[in-house]
């Protein structure tokens, strides 16, 4: 059966068929019969057909749904039709308005609730040249009904967002309907002050609030008075008043209506707070009062500014404190985050804002009184407080019977909370470092090894922020970190030394690391500097070891006090060698961590004579076993790397930074360390990049990178007097090193430090160097890393292009290459960056040809110039980057103001080359800046319409 035509019982039919017929195919023809039935008819027909199935009293509750839906549907896609017609318009307007007068007990809520919806709809579509006064016109009619007439009006403002007309009529359309809200207004004060009003009733004068105040653009000022009695009526629902207060949070008039401000602050405390209390003891998990907490924070938050200036000006003080202890008593629920409750951690954002808006408040030179700061920072001493028992990680077992996602939680609860001594510390500096040295010490003195934790991560949080006035407190706090209390406990005789330390007190020594290098700054500036370190130290050191899973951070903390070379090293170093060499030779630890160990190493002998020094080193390189036999390449490449490596920790932990009286600079004539070393590392080096290594290509690919690295750090450590005795090395291995794929990044980041340390102690031979490098790039241009290769040439060219000029043969022979490397790339590349990039080695080069006036670069750019103009010319008409645009413009600038006549010649071959913008282009010869703008114009042009150049 097909609907053929509009006839009520065939469409009846058929609807009750698509809903109890179990064939899929014949469900599927239905469903496309009933689409075609809103839209293949005249509009009159389908709105008929629907007003009929709804009427009939025959049609079941699923027919009549489906012709409320159908009608909505019709008006939605089919507005105009149903405007522009004044029998349909008349017939919609007066079945609606009758079916909601009459049916609201005839019919399901379903089909009411899509009739409200279609009656709103409906409406906005007349609003207002065929139906301006719809509110006043519902009012009287819908009045026997008022949960009918509520939810009309508050679809009203609902189905604005699915309106579809111009944005003119679309912004007419809302003026309208805010010159409504008054209208609203009053019908929700008689609702919601009627006595006997029912339960629904209110609740739909709730929903119609919502609604109205979720219309984009509506001012707070006229609805204060109706919020009243709304946030009256729902006081009891969680769910309305969460919501209620959310709309009054998001809205942006709210910061700055003071009045509603303080009044809606004023019944947060007087009776939200109650709702929240007596919520939170009978389900303190339920996601309702998460929701209406999250709601309360939100409005809290926006009402600071406002609570804040009332105080500063000697106005209305209590409200900010109470509102404040509210917050506070939230905060501090009681339970552990976050199995048994959820709540604790949203307060936070509010007493961040509160304290970020005291201090701006005080700083701006506006006074507050000195009692309304002291009972605040006393609410902010009771959140640390309670901040640093729910922070305290629970015992092992608890937390290991957690899931991931209950431990990320809780994580995240604790930096949301991390705030709470910083915030403190800015009410009372002293008392709060004070409280939390008491606290450390009760801790330790009761053996709780959580809760000792959490009060070095609360130091740990406010130390950043500390400075020498603190010094009393930071040193009683230091003395107890100092004690063997804290130290990692030694391997029990029982266990292997490998075991694991327990999570606790990995957790533990972890959080006191931070702290170590938090304070680091403070420490080392303190004038009993050596006396602290040499008794910290040993505290770091005992947690570098295998057994700790968090040794990273502890040796991350011993590199912070080693690495400006101070002079405890001279008393704490062997202890320090000791432990991290025992490190460093434990095949457990990870590569990485061994090195950052071999660091701190380094960093202690570079206050040692070299020769007591080499030995020492002797000693460390002679445990790499790189040529066991029978072991595998990928062994081998590992062993490899790590030699490398270590060569490069020690090339950058071996010069001394601070003492410069120090015996590692060479006393008795002693060469420095790290010449010694690098001498040493030499045979190693080469040995490698000649394929010595017996490993395949991109194995010894990537191990040559290791070696550019290296030696980049050995570059920037040598004494400059010794640069140039190893410069021929550097430059064998950079001839060797540019063209490996694996090695190209590398390499070009020593050639850049090559150039710019050795350059002028080496002068010609730096020059040849170079010369020979670009030679090989023009025969890589084709190459995936040529971009390197190009930001190499410019960063010479900016940098040293003056010091290699100095000789002009080879500093012309590396310009012609540069020269032609970049017309090919120009001419050929799709690659952006290569783009560029050569476009500014040319920009650079012909700048530095016209201001030192050098005859024979600008020769050599004439000679190039029919390739390179033509180039230029034609990459600038594409899309670009706008620094190569304008590095084009330069290159363009050159030629038009030096070669004039050639240059005019010919670019008037080539496409657009005798346009009116080219023409302006050769007018503003004279001035760059005015160039380069029309250049752009000219790109931007050839981009948009090439017709209109």
């Amino acid at each position: 059966m097909a609907v053929v035509s509009l006839d009520s019982d065939l469409l009846i039919a058929t609807i009750n068929e698509f809903y109890t017929t179990t064939d899929e195919h014949r469900r599927h023809e239905i469903d496309a019969i009933l689409c075609r039935f809103k839209t293949d008819y005249e509009c009159m027909q389908t709105v008929g057909a629907c007003m009929r199935i709804i009427s009939q009293p025959t049609s079941s509750s699923i027919v009549r749904y489906f012709g409320a839906v159908a009608l909505y549907d019709v008006i939605r896609v089919r507005s105009e039709e149903c405007i522009a017609n004044e029998a349909v318009q008349l017939s919609l307007k007066t079945f609606l308005i009758d079916s909601l007068k009459s049916g609201a007990y005839a019919q399901t809520t379903s089909v009411l609730n899509k009739l409200s919806a279609a009656l709103a709809l409906f409406s906005l579509y007349c609003v207002p040249d065929l139906w301006p006064t719809p509110v006043q016109d519902l009012t009287p009619t819908l009045a026997g009904s008022p949960e009918i007439l509520l939810k009309v009006l508050s679809d009203m403002a609902a189905e604005f967002s699915h309106v579809t007309m111009p944005l003119t009529q679309r912004s007419k359309l809302k003026g309208e309907l805010h010159k409504f809200s008054e209208n609203i207004i009053s019908v929700l004060a008689v609702v919601l002050r009627g006595g006997d009003t029912s339960s629904i009733t209110k609740q739909a004068a709730v929903e119609c609030v919502e609604q109205w105040l979720r219309l984009p653009g509506m001012a707070l000022d006229q609805w204060t008075h109706v919020l009243s009695d709304v946030l009256g009526a729902v006081v009891q629902d969680c769910t309305a008043l969460a919501s209620i207060l959310d709309i009054i949070a998001e809205n942006d008039e709210f910061h700055r209506n003071s009045t509603l401000i303080i009044s809606i602050c004023q019944y947060i405390c007087f009776n939200v707070s109650g709702k929240i209390e007596e919520e939170l003891g009978a389900d303190a998990s339920s996601e309702e009062i998460a929701t209406l907490v999250a709601a309360t924070c939100s409005v809290s938050e926006n009402s600071v500014p406002t609570l804040v200036e009332c105080a500063a000006q000697g106005g209305d003080s209590e409200l900010v404190i109470r509102l404040s202890q509210v917050m506070q008593v939230l905060a501090n629920m009681q339970g552990q985050y976050p199995l048994e409750e959820i709540v604790s951690d949203l307060p936070s954002i509010y007493f961040i804002t509160l304290r970020t808006e005291i201090m701006q408040t005080i700083n701006s030179g506006i006074q507050i009184d000195k009692q309304i700061l002291s009972q605040i920072g006393q609410i902010y001493a009771k959140i640390l407080e309670m901040s640093i028992k729910k922070l305290a990680f629970p015992s092992k077992e608890i937390w290991l019977s957690w899931n991931l996602e209950e431990r990320e939680q809780f994580e995240s609860y604790r930096k949301t909370r991390s705030e709470a001594s910083y915030d403190s510390y800015h009410f009372s500096a002293a008392g709060t470092l004070d409280f939390l040295n008491q606290t450390l010490e009760q801790a330790l003195g009761a053996g709780d090894v959580n809760r000792t934790e959490s009060c070095i991560f609360q130091w740990e949080c406010v130390a950043d922020y500390l400075g020498e006035t603190d010094y009393t407190a930071i040193l009683k706090c230091l003395e107890m970190c100092a004690s063997s209390q804290l130290s990692a406990p030694p391997p029990s005789t029982s266990s292997s030394s490998s075991d694991k330390i327990d999570i606790d007190l990995n957790r533990r020594g972890e959080t006191l690391m931070r702290l170590f290098y938090s304070l680091s700054h403070l420490i080392q500036e303190h004038e009993q500097a050596k006396e602290l370190e040499c008794a910290l130290i040993p505290i770091i050191l005992t947690y570098v070891s295998t057994r700790i899973p968090s040794v990273r951070q502890a040796i991350d903390t011993l590199q912070k006090f080693s690495e400006d070379r101070p002079e405890s090293l001279d008393i704490i170093g062997e202890q320090i060698s000791t432990t991290c060499y025992e490190f460093f030779n434990s095949s457990n630890a990870r590569d990485s961590d061994r090195l950052a160990a071999l660091k701190c190493i380094g960093y202690v002998l570079s206050r040692r004579k070299p020769s007591e020094t080499m030995k020492i080193i002797g000693q460390i390189l002679s445990q790499q076993n790189i040529n066991e036999p029978g072991i595998d390449d990928q062994t081998r490449h590992r062993r490899y790397a790590f030699q490398i490596n270590t060569f490069s920790a020690l090339f950058a932990s071996l010069t001394n930074k601070k003492d410069s009286n120090s015996t590692s600079l060479g006393e008795n004539d002693e060469e420095p360390t790290i010449v010694q070393l690098l001498c040493e590392a030499i045979p190693v080096f080469e040995t490698l990049c000649s394929g010595g290594s017996g490993l395949d290509g991109s194995n010894s690919g990537s191990l040559i990178q290791e070696v550019c690295k290296a030696v980049r750090s050995a570059l920037t450590s040598l004494p400059e007097h010794y640069l140039p005795s190893f410069f021929p090395f550097i430059v064998s291995l950079l001839n060797s090193s540019l063209f490996v794929t694996e090695s190209v990044i590398a390499a070009c980041a020593l050639a850049k430090s090559t150039v710019l340390q050795c350059g002028s102690l080496v002068g010609v031979d730096m020059a040849n160097a170079f010369a020979q490098w670009i030679l090989a790039f023009e025969q890589h241009v084709e190459s995936p890393q040529v971009d390197e290769y190009l930001q190499l040439i410019y960063q010479v060219v900016r940098k040293n292009w003056k010091m290699i000029r100095k000789f002009p043969d080879p500093s012309m022979a590396a310009f012609q290459s540069s020269l032609k490397i970049c017309s090919f790339i120009i001419l050929n590349s799709s690659v952006p960056t290569e783009v560029r990039s050569a476009s500014q080695i040319l920009a650079a080069l012909a700048t530095y040809a016209t201001s030192h006036d050098d005859v024979a670069m600008k020769s050599t750019f004439a000679e190039n110039g029919p390739i390179l103009i033509r180039a230029v010319f034609r990459r600038v008409q594409g899309e670009l980057m706008r620094p190569t645009v304008e590095a084009l413009a330069d290159i363009l600038l050159f030629y038009f103001k030096e070669f004039t006549t050639d240059t005019r010649t010919l670019i008037s071959g080539e496409p657009y080359g005798t346009s009116a913008l080219v023409t302006s282009m050769f007018r503003e010869i004279g001035n760059p800046r005015n160039f380069k703008q029309q250049t752009i114009r000219f790109n931007l042009a050839a981009l948009r319409d090439p017709g209109s150049i």
